[in-house]
């Protein structure tokens, strides 16, 4: 296999497929629930959730500029909360359920790989394996930030004083900017203070490593 190809393989593959299990487990939480609006709109297949800039052409820029990381993302499922009978609890449940599904495919994964390599099974499916389980435990914990629109701000909406929950989501449109700001002002303080303080080492690098080193174990 071309370098090229391997890499995309090693890379690129195993993002794609996070990404959309991920956003499908959403579509199948709200069935349960009572919202039918991703079935109807025949979402419950793999190939509807690709998108080609978020699940191809942007992980693809970032792997051949040389990113030290991969971002992607799939069409979002449709989710109506007029159809559950509990709006806010339940549209938590449907945020939970992409990054629980992304941390059960790295607990499957970890097991798989773990009697892969003692029966000394091909080391580019360990490869593969490996980053499949470290892309899992980084949407898992990313998506857990509770800023809008992330799943993680679904759950906080649903403790939150109702009166504070339009304002909450009126968030959505300038979250991932926000982010990006508690980020600069974090790499700011770590500059000045010598501390390692930012969303990303905090409340991704390190509990994704703590995470893997017990899923490997």
């Amino acid at each position: 296999m071309p370098p090229f190809a391997y890499k995309f393989v090693l890379n690129v593959i195993p993002l794609v497929v996070a990404v959309i299990l991920h956003e499908m487990s959403h579509g199948a939480m709200a069935y349960v629930l009572g919202d039918n609006t991703a079935k109807r709109a025949g979402r419950f297949k793999l190939h509807t959730h690709f998108d080609l800039y978020g699940s191809f052409l942007i992980p693809l820029g970032l792997y051949l500029i040389h990113s030290p990381f991969l971002i992607g993302y799939a069409k979002p499922v449709p989710v109506d909360p007029r159809n559950f009978k509990h709006p806010l609890p339940d549209m938590a449940l449907v945020a939970i359920a992409g990054p629980l599904c992304n941390l059960l495919l790295a607990a499957i994964t970890a097991i798989v790989l773990k009697d892969a390599a003692a029966a000394n099974v091909n080391h580019m499916f360990i490869k593969i394996g490996m980053n499949f389980i470290v892309i899992n435990l980084a949407l898992f914990f990313f998506n857990l930030i509770p800023i809008p629109p992330l799943d993680g701000s679904r759950i906080l909406a649903a403790i939150m004083p109702i009166r504070f929950v339009s304002k909450f989501y009126a968030l959505e449109s300038w979250g991932f900017f926000i982010i990006i700001g508690i980020e600069a002002i974090c790499r700011q303080i770590s500059n000045m203070t010598g501390a390692n303080v930012g969303i990303f080492d905090s409340l991704i690098k390190e509990p994704l490593l703590i995470t893997l080193n017990f899923l490997m174990s």
